[in-house]
């Protein structure tokens, strides 16, 4: 090898490392805007990292500089925002339409413009078949994207448990990421939750702050119940559950709530106001929640109903269903 060829080899090594490593930013414009003066640059938590002023023309750029994949949200109030996926090196560029601001117009961000062109194609269709055609597309062509995560959820478990373990195994490089890492630890834990096997056990506060084990309730059926405050079809269920709990408690039924709740007041004001005198427990994380997280909560009320000895009898029972289910179980 010439001296002209190594340095030519270096500088192109050089080269690819920096363009590697290279921070993405982002830059954009709100058009069609009559109302806002600013445009907040959040992650999932919605903490705010950046707020920007969108100038006369509406044009904006963040001082934020992206070194790894991430997820965020571009907030121009809590009911209008859109959401940005960098990856180091894109430079991007966004055009807001205040008239249709969940279909932005996006220049160098591979990751957004995927989410983007998936969210268009699942939602101009309500035909539940062809939305499960399309996941799976979207999982086969595109195994290790991470916004592959928003839409797995329409594949249930039982029957496409190959794409969730298909994304799970590709999306490994994202491990760092907590959203991503939860979703691969929830892969793991599906088939642990397969109807039959022992249920994973729960130890959280109680209001008083006592700890309360799930499993200190053996001997007993148990309705596991996600829920939350904030939740309506949760509090429009919560009727149902207690004329279950007055009607088969003193035999042998009992119900472990788990709220999703981050305000204790609320949690507390809304098992008062609906009447709720089973045992109660949260840890106030949101969907954070360490007992959601075990038992792969994606959305609630969700529901896991359990046997005397602690093993899944069903999961996501609720209303007749779970009415027919207790009928079964305690004869009558």
């Amino acid at each position: 090898m010439t001296i002209k060829h190594i340095i030519l080899t270096g500088t192109f090594i050089l080269f690819s490392i920096f363009s590697f490593s290279k921070n993405a930013t982002l830059k954009g414009k709100v058009i069609n805007n009559t109302k806002y003066k600013e445009i907040q640059l959040q992650d999932l938590s919605y903490k705010t990292i950046e707020t920007q002023k969108l100038d006369e023309n509406g044009n904006f750029k963040f001082e934020t500089t992206f070194n790894k994949f991430d997820f965020y949200l571009l907030i121009l109030d809590k009911q209008n925002y859109t959401v940005f996926f960098p990856q180091p090196g894109e430079q991007t560029e966004i055009t807001i339409d205040v008239k249709n601001i969940r279909n932005p117009k996006i220049i160098n961000s591979v990751q957004s413009q995927l989410y983007y062109d998936y969210s268009s194609k699942v939602g101009s269709t309500r035909d539940e078949n062809k939305r499960v055609e399309i996941v799976k597309k979207m999982i086969d062509e595109n195994p290790s994207s991470p916004v592959c995560i928003f839409f797995v959820d329409i594949l249930n478990t039982d029957n496409y448990y190959s794409y969730h373990k298909k994304l799970s195994n590709g999306l490994k490089a994202y491990s760092s990421n907590s959203l991503i890492s939860d979703f691969i630890s929830k892969t793991q834990n599906i088939k642990k939750l397969s109807v039959g096997n022992e249920a994973p056990d729960i130890a959280l506060q109680n209001p008083e702050g006592k700890i309360v084990k799930l499993s200190s309730l053996r001997g007993n059926y148990v309705l596991i119940d996600f829920w939350a405050s904030w939740c309506r079809p949760c509090r429009m269920e919560n009727p149902n559950n207690v004329k279950l709990y007055e009607k088969y408690h003193d035999k042998g039924f009992e119900i472990y709530g788990v709220s999703l709740d981050r305000d204790k007041n609320a949690w507390l004001k809304a098992i008062k106001d609906d009447n709720l005198t089973w045992i109660h427990v949260s840890d106030l994380k949101f969907w954070q929640s360490e007992g959601a997280k075990i038992y792969n909560v994606k959305a609630i009320p969700h529901t896991v109903l359990l046997d005397k000895d602690g093993k899944i009898i069903a999961n996501g029972l609720r209303g007749d269903s779970l009415a027919k289910k207790l009928k079964e179980l305690f004869g009558e």
